[in-house]
């Protein structure tokens, strides 16, 4: 027997071994690395490279190992011209993935060779699709707009001359997702025209009803995100109803390409509900939603761990439970829980030292520095809180789609903080860089609050007038999407410019209560005990009393007295005075 032939027995070997029941999958990689070792022709040792990239690739975290062995591979498969075209697709789409997984390595080698493919392999279009949208990706990760939108392009020409209305449809939306998120604009309306006459014509197909959903949540939900990245809260309710009614829609057999699978598509439901409830300041909806997806997010990884998935996916699960966590970490500083605060954090710097590849670290460290920011200022640590801050900037990579919205809103609570201790030569620095020219480019909702940010130096400067304006500015936009918080904040510093009645201020003293939020509590009832003693309340009456007692539980509960025994304990307390090195004390 030739070494070629021992090499195929060996590769046989490794198949039938990965595919028992229980897998033998070491076992599996043994014989697939033996059989890389031997002397054999260029043929059989792609094969051999090829298999053992995807046994690593799949049951593996050894991505540099992946990536050579499928690199090998494609390398000599491309020798061999049209003989072996669909494992070399199969083999750049693997590397292509793990790029995107890993983000490690240059990106042009990897955009040539998926160019190439695309452009000249014939005869397996699935596959061609599906380097198209990674190509896409990776150029969306590249800040390439233009390639993306060439690709973009081609897939629709394609699609379109091959009367494949559904990948038509993928690519027409797959065009807006890169519209928003690479130039923050809405499409063109002739492409959403486009896409709503597309959508009617597959719903002439009763076979396509599986499908046709699908590529509705991948439309609805491309602009969704949009939406709450603008921080369109009231305009984008109707949308999230929608999401929600399709996930009780019933069919979810499909073949061939399809946007996310069920479980992914019912936690990205849950996510964007969680969104919607922390922009509106809405907790009780916030933890139900988010015990849901924490949930069925740990269901899916633990199932996931058991049945091999291509990286994105798993991928996909990850950030979702990440930004879940952040999310609730947000509001549990909101409403004074550090305890749970510091929890949250650490479950995310778990899942980043747990997933495969440094990526959920790189994205979400400056969330992390952030989120600890925030607790620092509750703690009244404001040198701490600063020197999170500063890491969360140096955490950001320029590079990244949202860098611009990030790096300002850290600027804005970084000025936030200065201001607080009127630190007034560190504030102008840092709110130099807040300026509306450099900001243009940021979402709406990010201006609002930097609205609030300027109009609070203008009190806190005598400038009465100009303090007035900006108010004015943030309580139009804050009523037009329902921002009820910043809404009450921009309300209550108006009353101490000029008075203000029990009507103005009983919205904000009602909601407050709702919220969690023990700063607006406490600052709207103060005002709202002022005024209604003004009017001739009785100050030993019920509702004066009542008013009071609110008051002195949101007083005790941010009293720093209060807050700090209950972290004492907690190993995690010592990210509060870390800065930088979070991966120290996780």
């Amino acid at each position: 027997m030739n070494q070629d032939e021992v090499a195929k027995a060996l590769l046989g070997m490794a198949e039938a071994l990965r595919t028992q029941d229980p897998p033998k999958l070491k076992m599996a990689i043994k014989c697939a690395r033996s059989a890389v070792k031997l002397d054999t022709n260029d043929e059989t040792r792609a094969r051999c490279n090829l298999q053992l990239g995807k046994l690593l690739f799949f049951y593996t975290e050894n991505f540099d190992l992946a990536r050579n062995h499928l690199q090998l591979a494609y390398d000599k498969m491309t020798q061999m011209g049209d003989f072996a075209a669909r494992e070399r697709m199969h083999a750049i789409s693997m590397i292509a993935d793990l790029y995107i997984h890993y983000q490690n390595w240059p990106a042009r080698p990897i955009k040539d060779a998926l160019k190439h493919e695309i452009l000249h392999t014939r005869g397996f279009q699935t596959l061609t699709n599906k380097l198209l949208f990674q190509l896409i990706e990776i150029n969306k990760i590249d800040n390439d707009s233009d390639g993306a939108f060439d690709m973009c392009h081609y897939g629709i020409a394609q699609s379109a001359a091959a009367s494949n209305v559904k990948m038509e449809l993928y690519f027409r939306i797959t065009k807006t997702l890169v519209t928003y998120q690479l130039m923050h604009e809405e499409p063109p309306n002739e492409d959403v025209l486009k896409i709503g006459q597309l959508i009617k014509a597959l719903e002439a197909d009763p076979a396509d009803k599986a499908h046709l959903e699908v590529i509705k949540d991948f439309f609805v939900c491309t602009k969704l995100a949009y939406m709450f990245y603008q921080g369109k809260s009231r305009t984008s309710r109707q949308l999230l109803r929608q999401i929600q009614k399709q996930q009780t829609s019933g069919e979810t057999t499909i073949q061939g390409i399809r946007w996310l699978g069920e479980a992914s598509m019912t936690l990205f439901a849950c996510v964007m509900n969680i969104t919607s409830a922390l922009v509106q300041s809405n907790p009780g909806r916030l933890e139900k939603y988010f015990n849901l997806v924490v949930k069925h997010a740990d269901d899916a990884i633990y199932k996931y761990t058991r049945t091999p998935q291509e990286p994105g996916v798993v991928r996909c699960i990850n950030m979702i439970k990440m930004t879940t966590l952040e999310m609730m970490a947000c509001c549990n500083v909101m409403a004074c829980r550090p305890e749970q605060t510091l929890s949250n954090v650490r479950d995310m710097l778990e899942m980043c030292n747990r997933s495969s590849g440094p990526l959920l670290y790189r994205f979400y460290a400056p969330h992390i520095q952030y989120i600890l920011g925030l607790q620092c200022c509750y703690f009244q640590q404001y040198d701490y809180a600063e020197k999170h801050f500063i890491s969360a900037l140096n955490f950001i990579n320029p590079d990244d789609t949202m860098s611009h919205n990030k790096i300002a809103f850290i600027n804005l609570n970084l000025a936030w903080t200065y201001l607080n201790q009127l630190k007034m030569a560190d504030y102008y620095e840092v709110a130099e860089r807040l300026t509306a020219p450099k900001i243009a480019g940021c979402s709406q909702m990010l201006k609002s609050n930097v609205k609030l940010l300027h109009a609070y130096f203008s009190y806190l400067t005598n400038k009465a007038n100009e303090c007035k304006t900006l108010i004015l500015e943030v309580l139009d936009d804050s009523k037009a999407e329902d921002f009820f918080r910043l809404h009450g904040l921009a309300l209550l510093l108006t009353s101490l410019i000029h008075a203000v009645d029990d009507k103005g201020v009983k919205p904000t003293f009602d909601w407050s209560k709702k919220s969690q939020d023990h700063v607006v509590i406490l600052w709207s009832h103060h005002l709202y005990e002022r005024i209604i003693r003004a009017a001739g309340a009785d100050p030993n009456g019920e509702m004066v009393r009542a008013v009071m007692a609110d008051q002195e539980i949101s007083r005790k509960t941010l009293d720093v007295q209060s807050l700090m025994p209950l972290v004492a304990g907690m190993p995690t307390v010592k990210l509060l005075q870390v800065g930088t090195d979070l991966e120290v004390v996780a």
